[in-house]
């Protein structure tokens, strides 16, 4: 044994030192990984922090806050019965280069199509204005969320948050994922006011009553007349209102000041009173043709026009233009004929005897568009003459 220890010395050594090595250098390398990580990990949070400095401008510092959520629900895109609470994901103040704080930044999750629209607002606390907004993540279907430009997210760039019709201009093709971003501000808005003393202005408003106006020489511009009570004395308005929700013309009551024609022209929309997508686009009384158009699927119009006989209580013809598509993401079951297969099937339906066919599997809505379509003009007809096919 003397004699192979002594024979073979060297190669022990050496395998000794290469053990040693080895060790030692799996515990090197894996504390090099480590440290690698933690590196990696450490510039993440350097380039997030220069992210948000970048939303505001003129910060120096991050900060994170330890704010907490607040319970407060908001109604669901896609229905006005159902509600969620919003989620605070995180929140940071920034100071500046006297160690000022002159900004906070909310990241809050919101729902559009899907649930995760993750997004920062940055809050400036001298203004109490909206700076900016960074989107962090989505879920959202790409060719749906990408129709959001920069025309949609200009809108935010300092908006007061004491304008009192604090909302989005929602994008069509993209309402969903619009929506949550006007949840999004609107929640930033609340936690702004419980963490920093800002008072969210309050306006009394009751929208009473939305009918349409059928009378042939002014339905075009003034379509609409809203039944309103504003105000801290309920002041009572009764008004037209055009198809984008603009104050036209008071037919009696109390003249409402801007603030308030902001607000209702971005509050009707969201009212059930009557269906608001839907509305009448041009009209001929020589030719006896009513054009009316609505939204359909992914923001889409159908428009319809009309050709009426001479008592104008029947429609005679008709002729569709549709921009709709049944091959998308959400209609992956449908197994119908090419467009517009849809439209033509109600088209010839109606007229035969006014009757309006069962929704198309997978084609739902394109479907309801079309019955919207024909609920009015079978409306115009009724009180013009009381007809209807």
């Amino acid at each position: 044994m003397k004699n192979f220890f002594k024979n073979n010395l060297t190669i022990l050594l050496l395998s000794a030192i290469f053990v040693v090595v080895f060790v030692l250098g799996g515990f090197f390398s894996r504390y090099m990984t480590k440290q690698i990580d933690v590196h990696q990990e450490e510039q993440e949070i350097v380039e997030f922090n220069n992210s948000l400095l970048y939303l505001v401008g003129d910060g120096e510092k991050v900060v994170k806050a330890d704010y907490d959520q607040l319970d407060i629900e908001y109604a669901l895109p896609d229905t006005d019965e159902e509600g969620y609470n919003p989620e605070l994901i995180s929140s940071y103040k920034i100071f500046n280069e006297d160690d000022e704080e002159i900004a906070v930044i909310y990241i809050v999750s919101t729902i559009g199509r899907f649930d995760g629209v993750q997004v920062a607002y940055a809050i400036d606390l001298e203004t109490n204005a909206i700076i900016d907004l960074m989107v962090i993540s989505n879920n959202e279907t790409p060719s749906y969320f990408n129709t959001l430009t920069n025309t949609f997210y200009k809108q935010f760039l300092d908006k007061p948050l004491d304008d009192v019709a604090f909302s989005v201009d929602t994008v069509a093709g993209a309402t969903y994922s619009s929506i949550a971003f006007d949840t999004g501000i609107k929640y930033a808005r609340e936690l702004y006011a419980r963490d920093y003393g800002f008072e969210i202005p309050d306006t009394i408003y009751t929208i009473n009553s939305v009918e349409r106006n059928y009378d042939k020489s002014t339905f075009l511009a003034k379509p609409y007349i809203v039944n309103i009570t504003f105000g801290p004395e309920n002041n009572e308005l009764v008004a037209y209102f055009d198809n984008e929700f603009n104050f036209v013309e008071k037919i009696s009551g109390v003249d409402p000041d801007q603030t308030y024609k902001d607000l209702f022209k971005n509050n009707l929309p969201s009212t059930d009173f009557i269906d608001l997508n839907t509305y009448i686009t041009e009209f001929d009384e020589e030719l006896r043709e009513i054009t009316i158009e609505t939204k359909a699927f992914g923001g889409k119009a159908i428009t319809i026009s009309f050709t009426l006989n001479v008592a104008l209580d029947k429609v005679d013809s008709m002729e569709i233009i549709t921009t709709q598509t049944y091959d998308s993401d959400y209609n992956e079951g449908y197994t119908g004929g090419a467009v517009p297969v849809v439209e033509n099937a109600y088209r010839d339906a109606y007229l035969v005897d006014g009757t309006y066919i069962d929704s198309i599997s997978s084609a739902t809505i394109t479907s309801n568009a079309m019955i919207r379509i024909f609920t009015l003009v079978d409306g115009v007809l009724t009180v013009w003459n009381g007809g209807g096919n």
